[in-house]
């Protein structure tokens, strides 16, 4: 079944960054970038068959642009700034991507990297001691490295950035009303929380232009006090007048694997936001009902178990998300998009959302290349088989440590 006619297949656009597609390959860590600060051809060769497989936007997985000390490194090192962490040969990954397939666009993933503090001295089920809240003066310094990134990523070529707002990540917590407490200008009203990222986009824009700036962020965090389908509205419309150019909804903290399947209603496995057992298309594109909520001047990217293309193809038809976004189906397929549209094979993909990719960047590094993330179910199958003991007795264990 030819699907070319396909709204899914047809042109969109965010700002003024022309798609050949609705299908966005949603931003998918890259630890082998970050273990060897080094752009290798093995993370080129994946991107560019990404970028032949057929999707017509990829974001890359996350660059951090300022992290505090880790905690085995030497006390007393001063946190480090975007200009400490810069990828060596950032700029040949959108020159792969450009030249595998010229109508192909890729925007850099943003974030903080590793950070001991937060917005406010809450305590979380990780830490036994209220976390750190960040100075005015640290979080200026953050803005000043997210907009020094941004401007880098434009020079490098990237078509566009992405902030990453999602999934319990210091931007993520800014947002929440549950680990944001502050009563400055960074906390309090929905506004004051989302101040932070006004402060990156409008001095961005200073800088580099019209350049396209999108958001990934939570529709729900999971957590009793937290973002929830409730509040979520009147936040996405706070962070699109911050000076955003699309919204991806996504959700869930890794707190709340804290919490039992029966509160959560799925299974609280690594990683939170990337739901297992979701053969049934009624546990598919489980963060809709977040976008159904939400009427936003700028495009709607919906992530989230999207693996049936018929049914993705009706969401879209539905008017309500513009971009549809996989992740984990590109490990094991990336060519999936190109298939689906010339009708070949299952509308769904070989994927089954076992999670045990997460497993080897997280564990087990080094299939096939350092860090470089793949489909172990599909390549190991003794891998795979721990895989699935580890993500079965993960929260267990995080219990017992805690």
């Amino acid at each position: 079944m030819d699907r070319s006619s396909y709204k899914i297949f047809s042109p969109g656009a965010i700002a003024g960054l022309t798609l050949s597609n609705r299908l966005v390959r949603s931003g998918t860590w890259d630890p082998s970038i970050h273990n060897s600060r080094q752009m290798s051809e093995a993370v080129l060769d994946l991107y560019r068959q990404v970028a032949l497989g057929g999707v017509g936007l990829i974001i890359s997985g996350g660059f951090p642009v300022y992290r505090e000390r880790f905690p085995e490194e030497e006390p007393g090192l001063p946190p480090r700034l975007y200009a400490d962490m810069r990828i060596d040969g950032l700029e040949r990954l959108p020159e792969a991507v450009h030249q595998a397939r010229p109508d192909c666009k890729i925007i850099a993933q943003l974030e903080p990297g590793y950070m001991e503090s937060g917005p406010s001295p809450v305590v979380t089920v990780f830490s036994k001691d209220p976390v750190r809240p960040m100075t005015a003066a640290e979080i200026e310094t953050l803005v000043g490295c997210f907009v020094t990134a941004i401007m880098d990523m434009q020079s490098a070529g990237f078509d566009g950035v992405q902030l990453h707002a999602a999934h319990g990540g210091l931007l993520s917590r800014f947002l929440s009303p549950l680990y944001n407490q502050r009563e400055d200008a960074y906390g309090g009203t929905v506004e004051k929380r989302v101040h932070i990222l006004r402060q990156i986009a409008t001095r961005a824009r200073q800088q580099v232009g019209d350049f396209p700036i999108l958001i990934k962020m939570n529709g729900t965090d999971d957590m009793e006090g937290g973002v929830d389908i409730h509040n979520f509205p009147a936040l996405a419309d706070a962070v699109v007048r911050a000076g955003v150019d699309a919204v991806e909804i996504s959700g869930s903290t890794w707190d709340c694997l804290f919490r039992p399947e029966e509160e959560l209603g799925f299974r609280p496995v690594p990683a939170p936001e990337s739901h297992t057992r979701i053969q049934n298309p009624e546990q598919q594109s489980y963060y809709l009902s977040y976008a159904e909520q939400v009427r936003l001047p700028v495009p709607v990217i919906l992530v989230g178990g999207n693996r049936d293309i018929e049914r993705m193809e009706a969401i879209l038809q539905a008017g309500r998300v513009d971009f549809m976004a996989l992740c984990r189906p590109l490990i094991r397929e990336p060519g999936l998009p190109a298939r689906w549209k010339a009708g070949l094979g299952s509308k769904t993909p070989e994927c089954t959302s076992c999670n045990s990719c997460i497993y080897a960047l997280i564990v087990h590094p080094g299939q096939p290349e350092p860090g470089l993330v793949s489909c172990i179910c599909k390549t190991d199958k003794k891998m795979h088989a721990r895989a699935q003991r580890w993500i079965a007795s993960w929260v267990k264990k995080e219990r017992q440590a805690q």
